[in-house]
């Protein structure tokens, strides 16, 4: 698990440099994860947890809890001010499986997951209205120990890529509307390897660039070549987690390609 103060200064970094206009995106499909066996039933959020408060786009937040026995749950409640996708991840520390259950702020329960992502962690990206959340957490079969739950907001439009497996390359398409509009690309990995992102203009005048952060809110690249070039991401090494590629433009609109390589 990574220190707190470089998580909060990575997360101060990143917003600082989205004031270059990045914002909006249009249907993320869910990621397609393994179902969860473990969905509990509940009429109130389980104590232990923590109240994110208002997170609007491009925030991330997390906590780091513990659960201490079978019976342990814990809840952590957030709100979205308008329709949004939401990235929410769990790390494991010393082997800990646990599972994420997502339930509107009237205990509907939304979605799930146990072990979609690297190892034993949990994985849930989906499109969700504006309004209350809340995750719980707990141990998948028993298990018992400490993790990290991480909260990001990303505007709606993009593709949720799901699951890339080593070699692997996924190219999708569409359009930017004017510098104010932001398109998110989201994955998980489960292996180490090397990640390219290539982005190409196809119509228009806009003035694209790119940023990659993995799921505890640290950029990992932010590229913004002068004038019309594409912008590219190169030769970036990550390890097994859940990342988020952002494609903006600093001026001008229009429609580009976006491929994304993993090897």
């Amino acid at each position: 698990m990574q220190n707190p103060t470089t998580r909060v200064a990575a997360r101060l970094l990143s917003l600082l440099l989205l004031a270059t206009p990045l914002a909006l995106l249009v249907g993320c499909d869910e990621h397609h994860h393994e179902d969860d066996q473990d969905v509990v039933i509940v009429d109130q959020v389980p104590a232990g947890g923590t109240d994110f408060g208002l997170m609007l786009t491009f925030d991330h937040d997390f906590a780091t809890r513990d659960i201490s026995d079978t019976q342990d749950l814990d809840g952590f409640e957030f709100q979205i001010n308008q329709d949004s996708v939401v990235v929410i991840t769990l790390t494991g520390a010393g082997g800990f499986d646990g599972f994420l259950d997502l339930y509107e702020s009237d205990f509907h329960f939304v979605m799930g997951d146990d072990n979609g992502g690297p190892g034993n962690d949990a994985v849930l990206v989906g499109s969700l209205p504006a309004g209350g959340y809340f995750v719980v957490v707990g141990g998948s079969g028993g298990s018992t120990g400490s993790f990290d739950i991480d909260i990001t907001i990303e505007p709606e439009g993009g593709a949720d890529f799901g699951i890339l497996a080593k070699p692997d390359s996924i190219v999708d398409s569409t359009t930017l509307t004017d510098a104010f509009d932001v398109d998110s690309y989201i994955f998980t990995v489960n292996a180490s390897g090397i990640l390219d992102v290539y982005l190409t203009l196809t119509s228009g005048n806009y003035d694209g660039n790119l940023q990659v952060l993995d799921e505890y809110g640290n950029e990992l690249a932010y590229v913004d070549p002068v004038g019309l070039a594409d912008p590219s991401a190169l030769n970036i090494a990550i390890t097994p987690g859940t990342y988020i590629v952002r494609v903006g433009a600093s001026s001008g609109s229009g429609s580009y390609s976006v491929q994304v390589d993993f090897n």
